[in-house]
């Protein structure tokens, strides 16, 4: 039967020296010793659990759990579960990617400060009860406990004499406001407070197109935390402020 020294088993597998003397101090590996040169002698049947102990590793399972493991004769339940486990991290991996790109998008889509129009559709808004607000605004705090609200569904109308009322989205079947299908003239704009928000929607409504176009309205504004444009700053926040055409 072939044998291997630490340093064959090192090259064969791309890993140190010291790690393969730690799995033998972690009784992982029951490797020979010469009791003459002090080196340890590894078998072929040690190779082998090598590159179990390897595949476990890389798998995510701790030393512990792999000296529980390698007790077991039969291991394909373990690697079942282990399939489903890395399933379940490569989906969490590809919906953290889409929420990356979708913050990067939302980066180079639309210009801050300026003005554009966008197509929207039938955007369906429920009122958010009294008690969840705090002088208008939602009470996160407290809104959040109850799983109704999200930081990234709350929406405010603003009508003609400048008063607030906090919305969370809703349903088709299920609302108490309706911002309807068509265009939108738009303004996403970065703010430090409420003061400052306040201050950039007056500047939204003072443009003389938007004007006229509140006038041949219902007079009503649209603000919304546009919060994926948010997460690329530390100190301040991007609102998004619309009307409709």
């Amino acid at each position: 039967m072939q044998t291997y020294s630490v340093s064959e088993l090192a090259r064969i597998f791309k890993i140190t020296k010291y790690t393969i003397r730690h799995y033998v101090d972690e009784q992982l590996l029951l490797p020979l010793k010469d009791e003459v040169s002090g080196y340890y002698i590894f078998s072929e049947t040690d190779l082998y659990k090598l590159y179990q102990v390897i595949t476990f590793r890389k798998i995510g399972y701790s030393i512990k759990s792999i000296k529980e493991l390698l007790i077991q004769n039969d291991h394909a339940n373990t690697f079942k579960i282990a399939e489903q486990k890395i399933q379940d991290q490569i989906d969490e991996l590809v919906q953290i990617k889409h929420s990356i790109q979708e913050i990067i998008q939302a980066q180079t889509n639309t210009p801050l400060n300026e003005i554009y129009f966008c197509e929207k559709g039938n955007q369906f808004l429920k009122k958010i009860p009294a008690n969840l607000l705090a002088e208008g605004h939602v009470n996160l705090s407290v809104a959040t406990k109850n799983e109704l609200v999200q930081l990234e569904n709350v929406y405010y109308i603003i009508n003609r004499n400048s008063s607030y009322v906090s919305y969370i989205v809703g349903q088709a079947d299920n609302y108490d406001y309706k911002l309807a299908s068509g265009t939108y003239a738009c303004k996403d704009v970065l703010v430090k407070d409420e003061k400052s928000l306040d201050s950039q929607i007056q500047m939204f409504i003072n443009d003389i197109f938007i004007q006229s176009r509140l006038l041949s309205g219902n007079g009503e504004l649209f603000c919304y935390e546009n919060i994926f444009k948010s997460l690329a700053y530390n100190e301040e926040t991007v609102f998004t402020i619309g009307a409709e055409l």
